[in-house]
């Protein structure tokens, strides 16, 4: 196995902030793009690109490399209102949120890949609020779609981490201290987290042992800020 980390989703949100911090820390990345000429141009000789469509499954099964340490997923439903896939058919969602991750799943398995696969999910799939019903109207079918292919991922029998993320926003990293529990929350502001700091949990979770099938919820907490060891030791404290 290799130190190689792949992002499927790498060329926008989460998935983009995971692949700067990978290049950044000078380590072995692979964007699994559905467009890879984007993924040239965002990550030029700075890491290796490579064609993958979740909806494809043919695709997946030419992209994965068995060898590969980790397979991030941050793929979403896009196009729509502003490009983030709001209000497309129910059918449409299934087929990207769900679909994908089935899709990538049989070709790890196809491919032997015994890697660890992380998934980002939401907070508030199994806690009612009022931000869940607007967001699975606006995305019909979410809280189903997501539901369910953390079901399946944890049936796969392979390695799984599923990162319940509070609500996202652009604001820069660093700035708050990460709670980090296996419990869910509801989907509120309160709750939320910028997504470079999402990005470093979820390459923590691809390697750190306590991160091994775990499901696991994110947000920001007080002010302050924690280092690569101190995620660390609340991804350790989690299994205690």
């Amino acid at each position: 196995m290799t130190d190689t980390i792949a992002v499927i989703g790498a060329t926008r949100g989460s998935g983009l902030h995971a692949m700067r911090q990978l290049i950044d820390a000078g380590r072995p990345a692979i964007a699994v793009a559905r467009n890879p000429d984007k993924g040239r141009d965002l990550f030029g000789s700075q890491a290796g690109v490579v064609y993958g469509d979740v909806t494809r499954p043919e695709t997946l099964v030419e992209a994965v490399d068995p060898q590969w340490r980790a397979i991030v997923f941050t793929v979403d439903i896009t196009g729509g209102i502003g490009g983030r896939g709001l209000f497309a058919s129910r059918e449409k969602v299934r087929a990207v949120m769900y679909g994908g991750l089935v899709n990538t799943v049989e070709a790890c398995k196809q491919r032997g890949f015994t890697g660890r696969l992380v998934l980002l999910s939401t907070i508030g799939l199994t806690q009612p609020s009022t931000g869940m019903r607007i967001l699975n109207r606006v995305k019909p079918g979410l809280r189903d779609h997501s539901l369910d292919k953390g079901e399946y991922l944890k049936a796969s029998g392979l390695d799984y981490c599923i990162v319940r993320a509070g609500i996202l926003n652009d604001k820069p990293g660093g700035a708050h201290e990460l709670t980090l529990t296996d419990r869910d929350w509801p989907l509120e502001m309160r709750y939320r987290i910028g997504r470079a700091d999402l990005a470093r949990v979820l390459l923590a979770c691809a390697s750190h042992p306590a991160a091994s099938r775990r499901e696991l919820s994110v947000f920001w907490g007080e002010p302050g800020h924690d280092d690569d060891q101190q995620l660390a030791t609340k991804l350790a404290a989690l299994a205690s």
